[in-house]
C-alpha cells in the first residue's frame, strides 16, 4: 500500500468528521463567543496586514468564517470567498454574514479547488496544510487560482509539537519553504509563540512572473 493510500485511509479529516465538531460548537455558541479558540487573535492580524486594499480574497478551508469575517471588516472593498468541505459551517457562515456580503462555498478542498473559474489577488490556507493527505497538490491548485505578482499566505502549527490525531504530518520552516519554493524567489516566515496550544508559523509569498 502506498503512502498516500495509507494516509488517506487513517486520516480522520473527514466532511462528515468536521459536520460533526462544527456543529457542535455553532450550536454550543463557541463560534461567536470571545475565548473561541479558532480565533487566532494576533495571526488572524497579521494576516489581515498582509492584504491590499481592494483585493479578491479566497481563503481555503474557511471553517466557521472568523477570519473572513475579519477580513471582509477590516480591509476596505476586499472581495472575500471562503470554502470549506463542511457543508455545515458553510450554511451558518451564510446565514450570519448574509448582510456583510462574503460569499461562501462548499467545495471538498482536497480534490475540487481546480473547479473555480476566477482569479485571486490574495489566496489564505491558514491551519489546513497539516490535515492534508496530499499538501503539495492542494497547494498547486491554489496557486493555479492565484494572479501573478499576487499574495499567498499559509499558517499552521510549528513542527505539532503537541501530537493531534487531526494532523496528518509537521511542519517545520524547512518542510514550508520547500513547499512553497516552486511559486516564488522569496519567501517571508514570522513566527508566533503561546499563549496558543505552542508556536506557529506564518509563510507568505508573492507568486513570481
Amino acid at each position: 500500500m502506498n503512502d498516500a493510500m495509507s494516509n488517506s485511509m487513517s486520516n480522520i479529516n473527514t466532511a462528515d468528521y468536521w459536520d460533526e465538531i462544527y456543529s457542535h460548537e455553532w450550536q454550543q455558541g463557541k463560534v461567536l463567543a470571545e475565548d473561541y479558540n479558532r480565533d487566532y487573535g494576533p495571526i488572524h492580524d497579521a494576516i489581515i496586514a498582509l492584504i491590499p486594499d481592494g483585493s479578491r480574497v479566497l481563503d481555503i478551508a474557511c471553517g466557521p468564517g472568523i477570519l473572513c469575517r475579519k477580513i471582509k471588516q477590516r480591509v476596505a472593498n476586499a472581495q472575500v470567498m471562503g470554502v470549506d468541505f463542511s457543508q455545515y459551517t458553510i450554511e451558518k457562515n451564510r446565514e450570519l454574514d448574509h448582510l456583510l456580503g462574503v460569499e461562501y462555498v462548499c467545495f471538498d478542498i482536497g480534490n475540487s479547488l481546480s473547479s473555480i473559474k476566477r482569479e485571486f489577488d490574495v489566496i489564505t490556507m491558514c491551519e489546513i496544510l497539516e490535515h492534508l493527505d496530499e499538501p503539495e497538490r492542494v497547494v498547486a491548485d491554489a496557486m493555479s487560482l492565484l494572479r501573478r505578482g499576487g499574495r499567498f499566505i499559509l499558517t499552521c502549527p510549528h513542527d505539532n509539537e503537541i501530537p493531534d490525531p487531526e494532523h496528518v504530518r509537521p511542519w517545520g520552516h524547512d518542510e514550508i519553504f520547500h513547499l512553497l519554493a516552486p511559486y516564488s524567489n522569496t519567501i517571508s516566515f514570522r513566527h508566533f509563540p503561546p499563549p496558543y496550544f505552542h508556536v506557529w508559523i506564518q509563510a507568505y509569498l508573492t507568486k513570481g512572473e
